[in-house]
């Protein structure tokens, strides 16, 4: 059978289509759906190399960085103490507690242990009744002197200016003018160090933060005069080291020395009773108590407890008010 010219052209046109149908289905449909996938792992390693990019970029910075943390960490770490044996720990308090005039007794020191240092942040409760906020409004009130109370969130007033303090983290705390220029810490006055410090312990608070360091604790019965032990209190919470004493009793009243009486019965010392009345140490009961004074003779139990970490550099002689202390005293493991 002959075709005529029509049915050829139609015949061939029916067999292209099926030769590209085939080849579409075979070949170029297989090859599309791999540009999706071929995308998609292009745009992977793009960002691998961007990642790449970052980490080499950050090797012209990298040595001050950490040059910078570990002058940081040089500089806190002075605050606290070397990991110390039972013996230099008792050694330390002991030349603590020679330094403040007061004899020990009772001697008990307990092995490193761990602690978990944390802040706590005061908000007192707030109470309002009429003539506060009339006195409130006066004091808010542009004509009056002294500074304003109630201020936004994070701003504060400080010599008639006002400063937004802002916190990114417990390492980076900043003030800044109403220039929008940071305020540089060597020039905050007295309002911006109680405001930097109250903002960093409030984000501290918010943000859970803690950490564990080494403890080292020596308790003692300690004799001295009262004024000396209530300054040794003092001077321990004074301390740049991180020294505490985790209670402290204050004596109010003691019970006086007994005492023989002298050829007329009288005692020898005399003391003032609560009627404001002179007595002789023989005329006080043994249940009377008597004030304590600047010079009484007291007995207490104190519990020093020195914070300690493992410093990057050796320490060898730790300062103790004025007795160095020698911490390396740890027997050689051979």
């Amino acid at each position: 059978m002959k075709l005529n010219k029509i049915e050829k052209i139609i015949v061939v046109i029916l067999v292209l289509g099926v030769i590209l149908g085939v080849g579409t289905f075979m070949f170029v449909k297989p090859s599309f759906d791999k540009i999706g996938v071929e995308t998609k792992t292009l745009e992977a390693y793009q960002q691998e190399l961007r990642e790449l990019q970052d980490k080499l970029s950050r090797l012209d910075t990298i040595d001050g960085d950490i040059q910078e943390q570990k002058d940081t960490a040089k500089k806190f770490e002075g605050n606290f103490y070397p990991e110390m044996t039972t013996y230099e720990t008792s050694e330390m308090a002991m030349a603590m507690l020679k330094a403040a005039n007061l004899e020990a007794h009772s001697i008990s020191v307990s092995e490193i242990a761990t602690t978990s240092l944390s802040l706590s942040y005061f908000l007192p409760s707030e109470i309002g009744y009429e003539l506060k906020s009339f006195a409130e409004t006066a004091k808010n009130d542009p004509s009056a002197d002294g500074e304003s109370t109630v201020i936004e969130e994070g701003q504060f007033t400080d010599g008639g200016k006002t400063y937004q303090v802002t916190i990114d983290s417990v390492a980076k705390v900043t003030i800044i003018d109403e220039n929008e220029e940071e305020v540089s810490p060597s020039k905050f006055t007295d309002r911006m160090k109680k405001i930097y410090k109250a903002a960093l312990c409030k984000y501290a608070v918010a943000q859970g933060s803690t950490q564990t360091t080494a403890v080292m604790s020596a308790s003692y019965e300690v004799t001295g005069a009262y004024k000396d032990y209530m300054n040794f209190i003092d001077h321990i919470y004074a301390l740049d080291k991180a020294t505490t004493v985790p209670s402290v009793i204050i004596p109010m009243t003691v019970a006086p020395e007994k005492e023989e009486e002298d050829e007329n019965g009288n005692g020898t010392s005399m003391y003032v009773d609560e009627a404001g009345n002179l007595v002789s140490g023989s005329e006080v009961e043994a249940t009377e108590q008597i004030p304590v004074e600047d010079d009484t003779e007291i007995t207490q139990q104190i519990t020093l407890m020195f914070l300690a970490i493992n410093p990057m550099q050796e320490v060898t002689r730790v300062d103790a008010d004025g007795t160095e202390i020698v911490v390396d005293q740890r027997p050689a493991i051979y």
